[in-house]
């Protein structure tokens, strides 16, 4: 070998030497990686833990199973017997009180979907009221509670109902959340648009409710509306009628209502058509259901209920 090949040998030769021992120094001992994941755990264990101290998160999983999942409600107490509920449809969240009475439980059960744009809490006396007479109430307010609109057009006021009536039947599929609430006796309670909102769930889950309480429900509008978001639905708003198995209650009131004098004329026809349907009037009760007369409307509701 000639002295200029042994001189480029010996170049090759240092700069591997310089290559490996650079490599090994980036190395990180396996006693350092560790460390900083156990730190890491640690860290996230304790904001965990912080999470679940204020609020519970409900699920029917086993221990050994990943958690919750994220469609499971968020349960928050409010006191011995009422509970702040975040329920969930598809992500989107509904807000919710449920409202239990004293005693262990479990207790016959009404979901309550209010009329246009209420506040939850809007009912609470009204909750009071069937918490005395035994009965646990789950007031929702749904995902689309406060979409502005003009909501009288039939292409917006079909799929706001459409959306309403799927927030009512998740939240009552939700109910195997709560041991205090009896998923056998449930009661479908809705007020004005809500009302129709209860109806079209209603007719979707006959067989595991007790009934129907429809509270001046919004009778005029099905034969205007159109589901664009669902084909399926039905707008033959009184052949649906006909076809319900379960016992249907109607209240109305005599409170002074321009806007409202044809309702008796659709409630007349709806207790005709439905096989098992009652129709009840409370005596100065307005729409909204205010004050005294509507504190009676829950009596009368719960005295008629009783029987089913």
């Amino acid at each position: 070998m000639s002295r200029k090949q042994m001189g480029r040998s010996f170049v090759i030769l240092v700069m591997a030497t310089a290559m490996l021992t650079s490599c090994s120094s980036a190395q990180v001992t396996p006693s350092t990686v560790t460390e900083e994941t156990a730190v890491t755990m640690t860290e996230t264990t304790a904001v965990t833990t912080t999470t679940t101290e204020s609020t519970t998160k409900a699920s029917t999983v086993s221990e050994t199973s990943q958690g919750p999942k994220p469609s499971d409600p968020e349960i928050k107490d409010e006191g011995e017997t009422i509970k702040r509920v975040t329920f969930y449809r598809d992500g989107n969240p509904i807000k919710a009180k449920v409202y239990l009475p004293k005693g262990k439980g479990p207790f016959k059960t009404v979901i309550i979907l209010g009329g246009m744009y209420v506040d939850l809490g809007y009912y609470s006396g009204k909750a009071q009221l069937f918490n005395d007479k035994g009965y646990a109430v789950v007031e929702m307010s749904p995902t689309n509670n406060k979409l502005m609109g003009v909501y009288q057009l039939p292409e917006f006021l079909g799929d706001f109902v459409y959306e309403q009536m799927q927030d009512m039947l998740s939240v009552k599929d939700d109910l195997k959340y709560f041991p205090e609430l009896d998923q056998s006796k449930v009661y479908l309670f809705g007020h004005s648009v809500g009302g129709l909102g209860a109806v079209y769930a209603g007719a979707e889950c006959q067989d595991s409710i007790k009934g129907l309480i429809l509270i001046e429900p919004s009778f005029q509008y099905p034969e205007t509306m159109l589901f664009e978001n669902d084909k399926k639905l039905r707008t033959d708003f009184y052949p649906l009628l006909s076809e319900f198995k379960i016992p249907v209650l109607i209240v109305k009131g005599t409170g002074d209502r321009p806007d409202l004098e044809d309702f008796p004329h659709f409630y007349d026809k709806a207790v005709e058509t439905i096989p098992d349907a009652k129709l009840i009037t409370v005596e100065g009760a307005d729409h909204p259901m205010h004050g005294e007369p509507g504190n009676q409307m829950v009596l009368d509701v719960c005295k008629n209920i009783k029987k089913w």
